[in-house]
């Protein structure tokens, strides 16, 4: 009788672990093609009309023909902007002469402090392709709109009103030659894997 009682333990811890495989292999294929059909619908505009950091007026129609690789984020962010900067860096390399296809864009959340100079010195930082938008707080606000990013000004104190952090989403997006968005990437997909998908959205462009 124990015996019985113990195989049928065994089966069904093994039944529950298949389950939680199948449901966890289950909501992440719902969860990549959920992702696909909110990108591919007109939930993202991808309009802007900012400044690059060279002082130069720019909308999205300034990189018509090119593929824009385009984040929101802003260069006081301690760490996942300088993260994001720095794999585009090394996507853009690993892309070799596809590189000059793709034009990746940095855009400032936060204008108060992201001058065009400023924009300039940081941006130089990570790859010589990375071009830095910045603009008024409407103009910026209005991209991040159009590209449903999400971002939010905090002030820890009250004191230090000047002594703050921004808020913000952090999802790099690939946008196609016309400006419609192709697909987009999660904070923390490895260098390898972007540019691999990248590489075959080119080869299939």
């Amino acid at each position: 009788m124990r015996r019985i009682i113990f195989f049928s333990s065994i089966a069904i811890f093994i039944f529950i672990g298949g389950f939680q495989v199948w449901r966890t292999y289950t909501f992440n294929q719902q969860s990549s093609a959920f992702r696909a059909q909110s990108l591919s619908s007109t939930a993202i505009d991808g309009t802007f009309s900012l400044i690059d950091h060279h002082g130069k007026a720019v909308t999205q129609e300034t990189y018509n023909g090119k593929y824009t690789l385009v984040f929101f984020g802003y260069t006081y962010c301690p760490d996942v902007c300088p993260t994001v900067l720095q794999d585009v860096g090394l996507i853009m390399d690993d892309l070799g002469k596809s590189a000059d296809k793709i034009v990746p864009l940095f855009v400032t959340i936060d204008p108060e402090r992201d001058t065009v100079e400023v924009m300039k010195d940081y941006v130089e930082n990570f790859h010589p392709s990375i071009i830095g938008l910045t603009g008024n707080p409407k103009a910026i606000g209005a991209a991040a709109k159009s590209f449903r990013a999400y971002y939010a000004k905090v002030v820890p104190d009250r004191n230090t009103p000047d002594d703050y952090y921004m808020s913000h989403s952090a999802r790099l997006f690939l946008m196609g030659p016309d400006s419609k968005p192709v697909t987009f990437f999660q904070y923390g997909e490895t260098v390898e894997s972007m540019t691999k998908k990248i590489k075959e959205i080119l080869k299939n462009s």
